[in-house]
C-alpha cells in the first residue's frame, strides 16, 4: 500500500500512521512541532480516522486517534504526518 500525508485521507477512512516527517513550513520549530504531535498521540502504528476535513476539502482536518482522543489540525500539520489506509 502507499504511504500518503494525512491531508489526502477521504472522510470515514482509516489509516495507520507510518511517521512524522520533517517540514520547512515550521522552519526552526518544526521539531518542536513533531514532538507535540506525538506526544497527543501521533505516532508510529496508531490507528486514525479522518472525521471530517475543511469545506474546501483541505484543513482543517479532524481526526480521532485509536484512543479515541479527536484533533483538528491545519493543513500543514496533517501534511508531516504520513500513514498507510486500511483496505
Amino acid at each position: 500500500m502507499a504511504i500518503i500525508p494525512l491531508s489526502e485521507l477521504e472522510k470515514d477512512v482509516s489509516a495507520l500512521i507510518h511517521t512524522i516527517v520533517p517540514s520547512d513550513i515550521f522552519g526552526e520549530l518544526d521539531e518542536l512541532v513533531g514532538r507535540r504531535l506525538s506526544d497527543l498521540g501521533f505516532s508510529q502504528g496508531m490507528l486514525l480516522t479522518m472525521l471530517s476535513t475543511g469545506p474546501t476539502g483541505k484543513g482543517p482536518y479532524a481526526v480521532r486517534l485509536g484512543n479515541q482522543s479527536q484533533f483538528a489540525l491545519r493543513e500543514a500539520e496533517a501534511n508531516k504526518i504520513l500513514c498507510e489506509r486500511i483496505a
